[in-house]
């Protein structure tokens, strides 16, 4: 009896026994571990093909050639995952200038085969923008007001050039028209379309050009009644405009609403905020700087656009 009583107080071999007991536990997280840390570095590898893939199909989509983008887009996966690429099971979507990549694939595990895992199924996504640019655009005048004369003008650069494309004006005539906030005369008049080609370019902004008397340059205003009269003159008082407005300076960039949406004050905006390719009509109201309350220079445009050919492509997700 004194011998088993002994026996059920030796403690020889405990830790042995104990560690022997954990050691499954303590393997199967090291190989969740390592097996996750492989999945990861895994996925993005795929991540970064992905996205190259989708920016290649992207650079050349033109909203009518998904087969060529797709092209594309898989010699791209060629490249950056080798044979890799022929297990890779790719989903390839391209619509609304939009090009969309999704990969799956599995990661091979090594620890978690000892828990009937042989594999983790990884995905990923990317999808790219290929933005379309203007290429001509129309314009009808809605309604100018003020005192002051305005020119507004579509400006391009070409080979580091700035060239102005078309421009809409208006001559300042009668102080009363419009309850006061005064009226005159346009061109083109009121509710003409014009068309105006853009040909190519690597930059577009708009502008506002404003001189205070309503008479255009070399213009000035001989009249101090109702009536605006303007003659012409050499004095190079009357030989510039009085301030400029420009989408393309932060500083005067807000003096245009679009829609009914004032740019914001410091921005650059793209150049989809000013002309848009959806082939609808939308407005446009300038401030020529007398106040906010109300706009004073109204037209609405209309674009038509093409594919930019790799330019402004960029990644959305």
């Amino acid at each position: 009896m004194k011998s088993f009583r002994q026996l059920l107080k030796d403690r020889s071999g405990a830790t042995a026994l104990t560690f022997a007991l954990l050691l499954v536990p303590i393997m199967g997280m090291t190989g969740l571990a390592v097996d996750y840390s492989r999945a990861t570095n895994d996925r993005s590898r795929l991540q970064n093909a992905a996205d190259s893939a989708a920016l290649a199909g992207a650079s050349i989509y033109t909203g009518a050639n998904a087969a060529a983008a797709e092209a594309r887009a898989r010699a791209y996966l060629r490249a950056n995952l080798g044979a890799e690429a022929d297990a890779v099971r790719v989903s390839f979507n391209a619509a609304n200038q939009k090009v969309n990549v999704t990969l799956d694939s599995q990661t091979e595990t090594v620890f978690m085969k000892l828990l009937d895992k042989d594999t983790v199924s990884i995905g990923v996504t990317a999808q790219a923008l290929a933005p379309l640019k203007p290429t001509s655009t129309k314009i009808t005048i809605d309604k100018v007001t003020g005192y002051w004369f305005k020119r507004v003008s579509i400006i391009v650069v070409r080979n580091g050039k700035e060239v102005v494309v078309g421009t809409i004006k208006y001559t300042a005539y009668d102080h009363n028209a419009y309850n006061g906030r005064g009226g005159g005369v346009t061109v083109p008049s009121i509710a003409t379309p014009i068309t105006f080609d853009l040909g190519d370019y690597t930059k577009l902004y708009l502008k506002m050009e404003i001189k205070n008397d309503g008479c255009d340059i070399g213009y000035k205003n001989n009249s101090t009644g109702r009536y605006v009269n303007c003659v012409a003159t050499t004095n190079s008082s009357y030989a510039k405009y009085n301030s400029t407005l420009r989408t393309d300076d932060p500083a005067t960039v807000n003096h245009l609403f679009v829609d009914g949406v004032q740019l914001p004050a410091g921005s650059k905006p793209p150049l989809d905020d000013l002309m848009n390719c959806d082939q609808a009509e939308h407005k446009h109201a300038w401030e020529d700087g007398g106040g906010w309350a109300d706009q004073d220079f109204f037209y609405s445009i209309i674009s038509s656009c093409k594919s930019v050919d790799g330019e402004y492509v960029r990644l959305t997700h």
